[in-house]
């Protein structure tokens, strides 16, 4: 089925008007109906995907994984097929694209008429596309260093906020904690955006790490300041501790 150039443009722009829509392009070049990437490429290619949720991830992983021996103990371990993952992904979330191949839904996946010719599609487009989408999932090293500085002041003893906060510390500061601070109970947690779910769990862990190190600090501010009175056991001293 063709469209137009006018028809791909109206799309877009519905798609990108859509909170729970990633759209993602990549360049390419043309040789005859050969598309390929191409950093340098005159033309260019889009998909529009859906959020990526925590329950999303929660179904791929489910059918991704597989039970790896671990040494003939008894004991198995299990793991995620990833290139099984990235398929899934595309079956799940690919919602539209530029392509002149029809996108056909049934419920929360492609039919399976419809992923076959997705299938067709020459694989390094197909991978360029899914790559692009998962940089809305990830978290780059780089953002995780910034988290880790501005988890250390947020959640410092007498902090008084963080300027210029991240998108964890924001996301964080507004949604609190999963079911005590913002009341997201099991079925909402499975509609999260999966990114917005593993930074929240990540900010977590750092005001966990974070409580630690101030009742240890505390710990052993109450230990160095307790006397010992003749035979009796040890006190807390009523003065201040000084270095000598």
């Amino acid at each position: 089925m063709s469209i137009t150039a006018e028809q791909v443009a109206e799309r877009e722009f519905e798609m990108s008007m859509g909170t729970d829509v990633v759209c993602v392009r990549v360049p390419v070049s043309w040789y005859g109906t050969l598309c390929l990437p191409d950093s340098d490429g005159e033309d260019e290619e889009w998909a529009a995907f859906k959020v990526w949720t925590f329950g999303d991830n929660l179904v791929a992983e489910r059918l991704c994984a597989y039970d790896v021996d671990m040494d003939g103990k008894g004991q198995d371990r299990t793991e995620v097929d990833y290139s099984k993952m990235r398929r899934v992904m595309l079956r799940r979330a690919l919602l539209d694209w530029s392509l002149d191949i029809p996108i056909e839904r049934n419920a929360d996946w492609l039919t399976k008429e419809c992923y076959s010719r997705v299938g067709k599609v020459y694989a390094p487009l197909m991978e360029a596309l899914v790559s692009e989408y998962e940089k809305s999932i990830s978290i780059a090293d780089k953002e995780e260093e910034k988290i880790s500085r501005q988890s250390s002041i947020l959640f410092s003893p007498n902090s008084r906020g963080v300027n210029d906060a991240c998108e964890a510390i924001s996301i964080f500061c507004t949604y609190g904690n999963f079911a005590e601070k913002f009341e997201i109970d099991r079925n909402k947690l499975f509609d999260l955006p999966y990114r917005e779910f593993m930074l929240l769990r990540m900010m977590m862990n750092k005001e966990g790490e974070a409580t630690k190190r101030a009742n240890k600090t505390q710990k052993n501010h109450h230990a160095g300041t307790r006397i010992a009175a003749g035979s009796t056991k040890p006190r807390a001293s009523r003065g201040k501790s000084i270095a000598m």
